[in-house]
């Protein structure tokens, strides 16, 4: 018994000095787009967030912006900077998807599934998204789901499915599925 107790002392030891130490292991200032004013992160949302903050592969002032977003709970769309969007329409060049396999969508409009996941600057941030071009075969926009879903099998690595699953256990109940957008905030959640 006496030993339990020695050993519980210990274990909150180091709990209560992780908790005054992680500020220091965080990075000070993100840049975010988010429309909405700052909203403080308190309690577990504020530590989940600064936890998941020192994982290296999430290095993307996109991708903490996001995270943030989702542990604030509002639920409303996220709409990507020109910045960024440039960013995206020069990587989605480089990706193996043909225009020729466009679904239309309207008559002006087709969509085209792209993969971003192993991408340095928006893998963290957005997984599989949906691209929208238009005739002259050029992206004008795209949508994504900011969520933790369950995919098929072979629609994610194993890692990436194993990670997406374990943070969709242990996030914030207050976190919420939001839509993230470029200049086509017309898009709501069902």
């Amino acid at each position: 018994m006496q030993r339990n107790l020695l050993f519980l002392t210990r274990m909150l030891r180091y709990l209560f000095l992780l908790f005054l130490l992680l500020p220091a292991f965080t990075k000070a200032g993100d840049s975010t787009v988010v429309a909405e004013k700052n909203v403080r992160l308190k309690g577990y949302r504020k530590i989940f967030y600064q936890v998941i903050c020192m994982h290296p592969k999430l290095n993307s002032p996109l991708e903490r912006a996001l995270l943030k977003h989702y542990l604030q709970g509002s639920g409303t769309a996220f709409e990507l900077s020109t910045a960024d969007f440039q960013k995206m329409k020069a990587l989605l060049r480089l990706l193996p998807s043909s225009t020729t396999n466009c679904r239309p969508v309207t008559k002006d409009y087709c969509v085209i599934p792209a993969n971003l996941s192993d991408d340095d600057y928006f893998g963290w941030a957005l997984g599989n998204i949906t691209v929208v071009y238009n005739n002259e075969q050029l992206p004008v926009t795209f949508i994504d789901r900011y969520d933790f879903n369950r995919k098929p099998k072979g629609q994610r690595k194993v890692k990436g499915e194993l990670v997406t699953r374990i943070f969709g256990l242990i996030a914030p109940r207050k976190a919420k599925v939001f839509l993230v957008t470029y200049n086509a905030n017309a898009y709501e959640l069902p």
